[in-house]
């Protein structure tokens, strides 16, 4: 029985329904199917698999450092079928490119992509009171990705399939966007900024807990310490139920890109939206 390996990575979970879904269907062909979510655990390696599919949410429209950093990390493919899958809330800029381009240069065969969206708890969009792709992915949407398992794991063995076309690339302001949340800065510069007011928070450790690179650790007094190892998903200013974190992304700097993306995305007919309020790490609609 041949092998498929779906590695991933889901915060909320709507990654990881796409890619039960994806391996459902690769099950249904009578594959093997091993999922591992790289936000939960160490992918394991590839010997014995006869396919990879990597799995992401889109991040300031390019995948999160974790993904690529996998990516990265693979050795020389020889010929191994690979297939990608994004999620993302408005526009997924460069996400599916940058992973299929890297894995071609690895060597790795084409065997499909998919991307669908995914509800977008981004939290400067919470604040301005936006929920952009809420409910999704849909019931619709995981049958088609349940249909992609089974297309992808159906290639193996051709060799007709010349891979799927590249995503358009993002408008200007959001390539700036880009530019602006790349690694360097955020390790170096802003990953140094996040600031916790020790009158309001309560040493609960949510923020510990769900960071994601364990880039947040328990300081001599009790409130968190941020290391280099930043996303910059906002989770730990997201969740916080006393409000005592202050990322760089509430700086006033960065409010007109949000301003400016809550305003195009919520007049695009193709990106659904509802009406929100967060507060104390929730978000409610309204």
């Amino acid at each position: 029985m041949p092998k498929g390996l779906i590695v991933y990575f889901s915060q909320g979970g709507t990654t990881a329904r796409v890619a039960e879904a994806i391996a459902a269907g690769m099950r249904a062909t009578e594959w093997q199917s091993t999922s591992c979510n790289m936000n939960d655990k160490q992918p394991p390696g590839l010997d014995g698999y006869d396919l990879l599919g990597i799995g992401t949410p889109t991040y300031y429209y390019h995948a999160p450092f974790k993904v690529m950093d996998y990516v990265n990390s693979l050795p020389p493919l020889k010929g191994l079928p690979t297939f990608v899958f994004v999620l993302h809330g408005t526009y997924i800029g460069d996400t599916g490119n940058d992973i299929r381009r890297l894995l071609s240069r690895k060597g790795a065969r084409a065997a499909g992509y998919f991307h669908s969206y995914g509800a977008d708890f981004y939290l400067p969009y919470l604040k301005e009171g936006y929920l952009f792709s809420p409910d999704h992915p849909t019931a619709e949407e995981l049958t088609k990705a349940e249909r992609f398992g089974r297309e992808a794991a159906g290639r193996i063995g051709r060799q007709d399939y010349t891979g799927a076309k590249r995503d358009p690339p993002p408008a200007a302001i959001y390539r700036l966007e880009r530019f602006l949340t790349n690694r360097q800065l955020a390790n170096h510069i802003y990953s140094r900024l996040f600031r916790v007011d020790d009158k309001k928070c309560t040493s609960c450790g949510l923020c510990i807990e769900q960071c994601p690179t364990g880039n947040i650790v328990e300081g001599k007094k009790g409130s968190p310490t941020f290391g280099r190892k930043c996303l910059l998903c906002l989770n730990c200013e997201m969740l916080c139920p006393e409000e005592a974190i202050i990322s760089p992304a509430s700086w006033p700097l960065f409010r007109p890109f949000m301003i400016y993306n809550v305003r195009h995305a919520s007049r695009d007919p193709s990106i659904e939206h509802v009406r929100v309020k967060h507060s104390q790490g929730r978000t409610q609609r309204l």
